[in-house]
């Protein structure tokens, strides 16, 4: 009888197939009651993964109102530590797929870093005679509610993920097309459809391919496999940085043919 897939499974399996990853779909795994929905044999270790879906709403309400990115994210870190809690011997990787959710900004430093280490923000020191803050020292910082470290890094509070994974479909040559016309944007609509056709002659505007952004988890107690997910869209935001206290993570793979508009930012420091 076969197991009906849920969308992000169905572009998984897409994406695994593009990468010829093999795979085995809900492995039972011994002395354990729950079934990781894939895991894959890799250099002689088992990596398994689970995946979320962020399904469409019933209702979608327009307007003014408050806007919080962090709290789907981090419900879905909750159930995948709560699925993986039995194999804090596996690597343990959480896919993320939005199946049609609006501000789901799972391709977004900010959001997926603060999600798992606490809200994005800023501080910069204040006279506390006068009140006057100085801007000018003003540093980015992860403030609370962050998933996997407990406030201002004391504690670390979810090492079983290894990674968690933005699962998506692109169209790559509509963003190089994009990109064409943001870099020239005194050309004709002709002039640049002709250049990007000698660029990419089997340019096909509506191709779609899968990728992924492998966020890595600076307090994992196994680490995800670097050369794993390395396709031509891929990138990996794993730890460039980690000596003397001073923790970093930043961009430590970036595939051969990412779009320019998908690129992602400068490193960010985890800790001071």
């Amino acid at each position: 009888m076969e197991i009906s897939r849920t969308k992000g499974e169905v572009v998984f399996e897409q994406y695994l197939a593009s990468q010829h990853t093999p795979f085995e779909f809900e492995k039972e795994h011994a002395a354990k009651t729950k079934r990781p929905d894939y895991t894959i044999e890799w250099k002689g270790r088992a990596v398994v993964f689970d995946v979320k879906d962020f399904d469409p709403l019933d209702s979608f309400h327009t307007g003014f109102a408050a806007f919080d990115p962090y709290p789907p994210i981090r419900e879905k870190i909750d159930q995948g530590r709560d699925k993986f809690r039995q194999f804090k011997d596996y690597c343990c990787a959480l896919v993320l797929y939005n199946a049609g959710r609006p501000l789901i900004l799972i391709e977004d430093v900010d959001i997926m870093l603060g999600a798992m280490y606490g809200d994005s923000g800023f501080t910069f020191p204040v006279n506390t005679a006068t009140g006057v803050g100085d801007a000018s020292k003003m540093k980015p910082t992860f403030l609370g509610r962050g998933k996997m470290v407990r406030p201002n890094w004391s504690q670390a509070q979810n090492t079983t993920l290894s990674a968690i994974i933005t699962l998506v479909m692109i169209r790559p040559h509509f963003l190089q097309l994009l990109d064409l016309v943001r870099e020239n944007p005194h050309r004709s609509i002709e002039q640049n459809e002709e250049e990007i056709r000698a660029r990419i002659p089997n340019f096909d505007s509506e191709f779609a391919v899968p990728r992924v952004i492998v966020w890595y988890n600076a307090v994992a107690r196994i680490p995800f496999p670097t050369n794993l997910f390395r396709g031509d869209y891929d990138i990996h935001y794993g730890i460039v940085r980690a000596e003397n206290g001073v923790v970093e993570q930043g961009v430590t793979y970036e595939g051969s043919a990412v779009p320019d508009r998908l690129r992602l930012s400068k490193p960010r420091k985890l800790r001071p």
